[in-house]
């Protein structure tokens, strides 16, 4: 059951961050069109703008990771513990 979960939890994970990717490129190409048809003098401005969508872009990509680590380590845990029962269980049975 648990691999069951898992693995939907992966494919979930996998959709949702193409999902993602395409919204950074959607939204990065507005971004560049924008900056193509602003007016002259506000290339601060559109420096800017470009510097905060890398910094946010950075920030999720950050918080991605951390995420998909702390799943990680949960899985490594929860797998870790189950093969421990088993052996506890295991050797209880022998004993008797």
């Amino acid at each position: 059951m648990y691999e069951i979960a898992s693995s939907a939890g992966a494919e979930l994970s996998k959709t949702f961050e193409g999902q993602a990717a395409d919204a950074k490129k959607q939204f990065a190409g507005l971004v560049d069109s924008a900056t193509q048809n602003a007016p002259a003098g506000s290339e601060a401005a559109v420096s800017m703008m470009k510097n905060a969508m890398s910094a946010a872009s950075t920030a999720y990509e950050s918080v991605q990771k951390a995420v998909k680590q702390a799943g990680d380590m949960a899985e490594t845990n929860f797998n870790t513990a189950a093969e421990s029962a088993t052996t506890a269980v295991k050797t209880a049975t022998k004993k008797r």
